[in-house]
């Protein structure tokens, strides 16, 4: 990196040139520690805004101050903000809560008697604006947020599976740093009205960003071995069910019908690569 050598006498200049290429310097270190906080996937993309260490919206949605990295700038949220009571759309206006990006100008006396605004400090705040990510503004909705533990979702989303005799509920989130995700579940099969085996039902879609480059193959497995229930056609005992998730999202199952069970509950945890 670029650095001054101050150990020289004489009375180093510290001129407008000089200041300028100290900071030019400082902006460029900056720019490289927010770009490293992308994952691969979005390197070299300075439009991805980044909450950096202090923001975390949790479950609560308590926005601690801290900073956003956005347009290859270090932006301060200088207050801690409950957006728990914010409407996440307000259908009359069409409009979300987001970042609003301030800029204030404060002035500065010259050698030559002359005052100039130089002095430029740029913060964020919650604001209500159209649901469009620009120079100004940010939608919450946008923002990767960076914790302590890593670039990843501490907050898991969800999929409720409600189909003929499979009910239950999928979970994810995603790591951004290993560009992977963890998908788990517990779903209850009623085999009396489940396809018949062989057919494979589609229990329900992961969103865009959500999804594996291939089929991954699931076993989920049965809740409780000791209570196995032998299949329909009594050869073998239910010890789970196979699926699978597609590349575009969607949720594949293959239930085992049995001939004494009036239902049973498979459950899975896996991590899967997304590239």
């Amino acid at each position: 990196m670029n650095t001054l050598d101050l150990t020289k006498t004489g009375g180093f200049p510290f001129t407008q040139d000089m200041l300028d290429w100290i900071q030019q310097n400082s902006l460029a270190v900056m720019n490289m520690l927010g770009a490293k906080l992308l994952p691969d996937s979005l390197a070299n993309t300075a439009n991805t805004p980044v909450g950096l260490v202090g923001i975390n919206p949790g479950t609560t949605q308590i926005y601690k101050a801290g900073w956003l990295w956005y347009n290859n700038e270090i932006l301060h949220f200088p207050t801690d903000i409950d957006a728990s009571g914010l409407p996440t759309l307000s259908p009359a206006s069409g409009l979300v809560y987001g970042f609003a990006i301030q800029e204030t100008d404060m002035p500065v006396s010259y050698f030559d008697g002359t005052s100039h605004n130089t002095k430029i400090s740029r913060t964020v705040t919650i604001a209500a604006a159209a649901n469009t990510l620009t120079a100004t503004f940010i939608p919450l909705t946008t923002v990767i947020y960076y914790f302590d533990n890593g670039l990843r979702e501490l907050v898991e989303s969800s999929v409720s599976i409600s189909l003929s005799g499979i009910s239950g509920t999928v979970y994810y989130r995603k790591n951004f740093m290993s560009n992977n995700m963890q998908v788990r579940g517990r779903l209850t099969i009623t085999p009396a009205v489940v396809d018949p085996p062989g057919i494979q039902s589609a229990i329900s879609a992961l969103p865009t960003g959500y999804r594996p480059a291939n089929t991954v193959p699931i076993w989920a497995q049965l809740k409780n071995f000791g209570n196995a229930f032998p299949n329909v056609s009594g050869t073998d005992y239910i010890m789970g069910s196979y699926m699978e998730i597609l590349a575009d999202g969607t949720i594949n199952i293959l239930p085992i019908k049995s001939s004494s069970a009036s239902s049973y509950e498979v459950s899975f945890n896996i991590i899967i690569p997304l590239d």
